[in-house]
């Protein structure tokens, strides 16, 4: 037999609250005793847990109401929590409350909240996430000087048809393959400006040809110019449960899967921002990637 709505809604915030605080004892639909009526009052969700030589009881309100919650109600729940004595209330509505409603509850300490599950049922969400996708890309110079007094010819493109060796003549690389690998692997200065010099092999004697036969030692440098380019976006977020907090907006959750992200389709679709201009909503997520190259 399936529960009525309002009932589910009651297993709903009980699951939620159970992933949320897995150490404590989450039950819905329960009776406490009043203190001042003397009578049973029923409890939509009751989270208990015994800290040190205290007692720990919070009571939730479920309202699968077809309107936000007024001040009245949010009253008649107060009156509630102060009757049995729970340390804390609060009060779970997915569609909202009131704008008197959460003064009152703010000033009363009564937290709000409305259900965020991306799980096919009445109260399922679409989330996303506003996210920053900060693109790093570089413009690159070789620069390569010798004092060996022997002649030097170097090749046109030399960054490129240039072969590199250590010491002890082992092959390294062109000048272009290495430069690019390096600024691929993150080893080289990303941020944005001008970065001058910079040895281009990690290795602390490199040798080319000179052009006749020899090799001859060499000091080879690359200076970057690096640009950045902003884009902000809301990230699809496949699956996520927790609470929406009504006083701050803010969502309650112990985990999240977000959908993938495409480079491509973040500079087709996304805001592009301008140099200093602030985004429109603050950023949950950041990705940094950088601009790069296959080397064959």
């Amino acid at each position: 037999m399936t529960e009525p709505e309002w009932k589910q809604l009651e297993i709903l915030i009980a699951k939620i609250q159970q992933e949320l605080a897995p150490e404590a004892t989450v039950s819905h639909n329960v009776k406490l005793m009043g203190r001042q009526s003397e009578t049973l009052r029923q409890i939509d969700v009751l989270v208990h847990q015994r800290i040190g030589q205290y007692e720990m009881r919070i009571i939730i309100d479920c309202k699968d109401y077809a309107t936000p919650v007024d001040v009245n109600g949010v009253g008649e729940f107060l009156a509630v929590v102060n009757d049995v004595g729970a340390q804390k209330g609060a009060m779970v509505c997915p569609k909202g409350f009131t704008e008197a409603a959460k003064v009152f509850a703010k000033n009363a300490q009564i937290d709000l909240y409305s259900p965020v599950d991306t799980d096919p049922h009445k109260w399922q969400v679409k989330a996303t996430a506003p996210m920053l996708c900060d693109f790093r890309g570089v413009k690159i110079s070789f620069g390569i000087s010798a004092s060996a007094p022997v002649p030097f010819t170097m090749p046109y493109n030399y960054f490129s048809e240039l072969v590199v060796y250590n010491e002890k003549d082992n092959a390294l690389g062109t000048p272009e393959e290495v430069a690019l690998k390096r600024w691929g692997a993150g080893e080289l200065p990303t941020e944005p400006g001008e970065h001058d010099d910079i040895p281009n092999f990690a290795e602390a004697v490199t040798r080319v040809d000179n052009g006749y036969g020899m090799r001859i030692p060499v000091e080879l440098t690359i200076s970057l110019s690096v640009y950045q380019e902003l884009y902000f976006g809301q990230l699809p977020i496949l699956k996520i449960r927790g609470l929406k907090d009504e006083h701050t907006g803010l969502v309650i959750a112990n985990a999240f899967t977000t959908g993938n992200l495409n480079p491509e389709e973040v500079q087709k679709t996304w805001l592009r921002l301008e140099s200093g201009q602030t985004p429109p909503l603050p950023p949950l997520l950041t990705a940094q990637g950088l601009y790069c190259w296959s080397v064959e």
